[in-house]
């Protein structure tokens, strides 16, 4: 366990932003189509937790906080905050 470190985006990260996409917009109440990828920071825990920084298809950009439980446990990764900045 340890600290957030700062991670190049990598095809990893846009799967689990895929997976997520609709917790997003829920959590927003809005319904953008598209998340580009500024920033990845990422947290090893009891699985691992993801701070997005996204742009929109009409450039507003997200903060996104994701938990992606450990691969055993089978459950999917989901949206923990999402806020606009």
């Amino acid at each position: 366990m340890g600290g957030w470190s700062v991670v190049e985006v990598e095809e990893r990260h846009h799967q689990v932003l895929g997976v997520v996409h609709h917790g997003i917009n829920q959590h927003l109440g809005s319904h953008h189509q598209t998340f580009t990828i500024i920033e990845v920071r990422h947290q090893i825990v009891a699985g691992t937790n993801y701070q997005f920084i996204v742009e929109t298809e009409d450039h507003k950009r997200i903060q996104v906080k994701v938990f992606e439980p450990l691969p055993h446990t089978n459950q999917p990764a989901h949206v923990t905050a999402a806020v606009y900045l």
